[in-house]
């Protein structure tokens, strides 16, 4: 297992924005951000593509080069996250779909230089319209029926996205989010690509009632990357530090060493969070090599 995080959030960048303006995010360095992940010890970083449709921050070439080396100079890696605010692949309005298909395409683009150092792509192939809608209907007899035209959708969008892109297949991770956890697994079946299990998407019910050890008895093989959180019920975000939230159960922690997964397990969390993770990890899960990650600044 390679532990490590999601360093690029949107408070970061609000942040950036309160302090310095504008002015501040022309100034943002991705790669100082990273090179501050790898020096506390994290041997994984998890790139969120959304910002930089959102905000005017550059990738560069002298950026891309910066963000090889230090791949190569502490021996981290990476995985990126698609977009995913106001995407919606399953949508049955076709300019909604066209949209977010060139949303995607163009954050793979942006980063094409990297391709070959990006070992995962995580992808959610439905989103809040369909969460919505999902929630929406209570007709039994209409559910299934919705639940497989909406996958249906998801499928001709990410096929059009592997044919524009020429990404290979198995680069790309659905994650479980809200939408039935089958039809899910289905969509990869179809698709012919890989897993992200988000444990506290699924510890909170947003894939339906799953449990998350069986999910990884079940579907470890297809895993490429794991998203690793407590359900946090408090507030807007769900995801938590583990042990703080809904009956994190170590027995998971325990099965990914047994099965010696080794991609990428990633804190979609601040970096005080994933700390406290880090030491429950420790305590309930003690056989898995940790690294040792230093409590300081990424940034």
């Amino acid at each position: 297992m390679r532990f490590g995080i999601s360093p690029l959030s949107l408070d970061l960048i609000i942040d950036n924005l309160k302090e310095k303006g504008l002015a501040g995010l022309a100034q943002f360095k991705l790669s100082d951000l990273i090179e501050g992940v790898a020096k506390a010890g994290f041997k994984h970083c998890e790139i969120i593509l959304d910002i930089f449709q959102l905000f005017p921050i550059q990738i560069t070439e002298q950026e891309i080069e910066k963000l090889k080396s230090i791949k190569q100079e502490y021996d981290i890696t990476y995985s990126a996250h698609f977009p995913f605010i106001s995407i919606e692949l399953a949508s049955p309005n076709k300019f909604i779909r066209e949209g977010s298909i060139n949303s995607i395409v163009d954050a793979y683009n942006t980063f094409i230089e990297l391709e070959d150092d990006i070992e995962v792509y995580v992808l959610h192939a439905t989103g809040e319209f369909i969460a919505d809608a999902m929630n929406f209907i209570t007709d039994p007899n209409i559910y299934p029926v919705a639940t497989k035209l909406f996958a249906d959708l998801s499928i001709q969008s990410i096929n059009e996205i592997v044919k524009r892109t020429g990404i290979d297949r198995k680069k790309i991770a659905i994650e479980n989010i809200v939408f039935p956890f089958e039809a899910t697994i289905k969509i990869i079946e179809e698709l012919g690509t890989k897993l992200c299990i988000d444990t506290a998407h699924t510890l909170g019910g947003f894939s339906g009632e799953c449990d998350l050890v069986d999910i990884a008895e079940k579907y470890l093989d297809i895993t490429a990357e794991i998203h690793l959180q407590d359900y946090n019920e408090k507030g807007i975000i769900d995801h938590g530090a583990l042990g703080t939230g809904k009956n994190f159960p170590p027995e998971f922690l325990n099965l990914l060493h047994q099965r010696n997964f080794n991609g990428p397990v990633v804190f979609e969390l601040p970096r005080i969070d994933a700390l406290k993770s880090i030491e429950y990890i420790k305590k309930f899960a003690p056989k898995i090599e940790l690294p040792n990650i230093k409590d300081q600044p990424f940034y």
